[in-house]
Parts: structure tokens; C-alpha cells; sequence
């Protein structure tokens, strides 16, 4: 490939609700040389089943990039409150995916934060996160890597810029379908925060749906991947999928083909 710098993979969220380690074990059998893990239970954070996912990963030659937590969608409750002992639980429900990630050698922690209609002070957000990353980062050797997500606070470029502006170690997933389900072009985001998004989920998509296959849409591939590189992006893009996005477990294999296709082209 051209640029070496830029890596591509798969998430295994393309494959929901299929158990997790099978999920990652049909990504081994591919060879699919980077993925991120999408936990979808607590039990799957405990060290047997971590053991066995690293097995598969080690057997493979695959690269754990990310992983991402399936409470998500409590992060609002747990991080962005004015109550003490509640950011604290969460910060150690969290310990135990930055111990995952740290355990299969991945970089980064997914995070989608602050929902839209949060009360909490943009001040006191921004100090949460940042005593997060920092946990992260000094006792496990990993960080936060906050996407865009149309719920969420960060659905807006400028929420993140603030961020940035406030705390310039944070780093940021962009997520193109949730840019265009919050009426944004993914490019919006590359220019406002530049080489501080380190990780890519990418999905094609047309008039009709803004999640497919790569290849079975209308994206310019080609410019985003020059856009990338003009930011000196340096991180993975993992296609991430939802169920409904295909009919057949081979479209994912192909669109991921495809897009090694046009970053060799690049």
C-alpha cells in the first residue's frame, strides 16, 4: 500500500447479536489484520474470556486497535453528574475495560459521553473526562477516544473543538454515518480537530441509508482517504456495520476488501 500509516479493519459490532468470540474468530479466520472488540456483556470483561479472545487474536497475527463498551448509553448517567459517588462507580466500571483493553494490547477505549439534553456545566464535563483519560492513560497505558454519536453532545464539531481547547491530549473517533445522521459532513470534523482523531468507523451509504457495505454506496472514498491524509492521520479506519446494513456475512469481507482496494489505489 501507498501509506503505510493508515491501517483499515473491521469492527466486530458488524456481526451483532453473534456472540462476541465468534464474532472475533470469524475476523481471525478472514485475516483481518486490525479490529476493535465490541463488548456486549460483563461477563465477557473477565479474565477467562479475555484469555480467549487474546488466543484467538495471537493466532492469528490480529491487532486489538479498540474496544468499545456496550454501556454507552449510560455514560451520561455515570460521568456527567454533579453527584460525587456516582462519576466514581462509573470510573470503576470503566476500570474494567481499560483493563481489557490493556490486557489485549488495544490503544483505545471508545467513548460517547455527554447526551444532548445534559445539565451538567461544560466545565464540569470537560474536568470529568479529562480525570478519566488521565486514570486511563497513567495506570493502564491507554485513552479515551471520543466519537461523534448523533445523541450525544459530540453529534457537534465545535463541542469537540472546545474540548480540545480545553484538555489537547484528548483524542477523537470519527464515525461517518453518525456524522451524517447529525447533518454533518465527516470532513466538518477533520477540520476542526485535525490530527487529534486517531481512529475511523466508516460505512458507505447513498441517498437511502447511511450504513453499507463499503463499495455498495456513493462516498468518495478516494477524497476522504486524501482528506485523511492531509491531517497526517496515522490511525485505523474499521468498517462498522449494523445488522440490518447487509443481508449476507460475506458483504462485510468484501466491503473491507474494497476499501484496502482504494487505500492501495490512494
Amino acid at each position: 500500500m501507498k501509506d503505510n500509516k493508515i491501517q483499515i479493519g473491521i469492527s466486530s459490532a458488524c456481526f451483532f447479536p453473534k456472540e462476541t468470540i465468534e464474532s472475533v474468530r470469524t475476523l481471525a479466520e478472514w485475516k483481518i489484520p486490525n479490529i476493535e472488540i465490541f463488548f456486549n456483556s460483563p461477563r465477557e470483561l473477565k479474565e477467562n474470556y479475555l484469555n480467549k479472545l487474546a488466543e484467538i487474536c495471537k493466532g492469528a497475527g490480529v491487532n486489538v486497535v479498540s474496544i468499545h463498551p456496550f454501556t454507552s448509553g449510560s455514560e451520561p448517567l455515570f460521568f456527567f453528574t454533579d453527584y460525587p459517588g456516582r462519576f466514581e462507580d462509573g470510573v470503576e466500571i470503566y476500570r474494567h475495560y481499560f483493563r481489557a483493553a490493556q490486557y489485549l494490547g488495544a490503544k483505545y477505549v471508545v467513548f460517547h459521553g455527554d447526551s444532548l439534553f445534559s445539565r451538567i456545566s461544560q466545565k464540569k464535563a470537560f474536568e470529568q473526562i479529562k480525570q478519566m483519560d488521565l486514570l486511563a492513560r497513567e495506570e493502564y497505558g491507554v485513552c479515551l477516544a471520543y466519537e461523534n454519536v448523533v445523541r450525544c453532545r459530540g453529534r457537534e464539531p465545535d463541542y469537540f473543538f472546545a474540548l480540545k481547547e480545553f484538555y489537547p491530549q484528548i483524542k477523537f473517533v470519527l464515525d461517518t454515518k453518525q456524522a451524517l445522521r447529525s447533518n454533518k459532513k465527516p470532513e466538518e470534523y477533520l477540520e476542526k480537530l485535525g490530527n487529534s482523531i486517531v481512529h475511523i468507523h466508516i460505512s458507505d451509504s447513498n441517498e437511502s441509508f447511511d450504513c453499507l457495505p463499503m463499495g455498495k454506496g456513493k462516498m468518495d472514498i478516494k477524497n476522504f482517504l486524501n482528506q485523511l491524509k492531509k491531517i497526517n492521520f496515522e490511525g485505523c479506519i474499521l468498517q462498522e456495520l449494523y445488522q440490518e446494513s447487509y443481508e449476507h456475512e460475506r458483504e462485510i469481507r468484501e466491503g473491507y476488501h474494497y476499501l484496502e482496494q482504494m487505500l492501495r489505489e490512494g
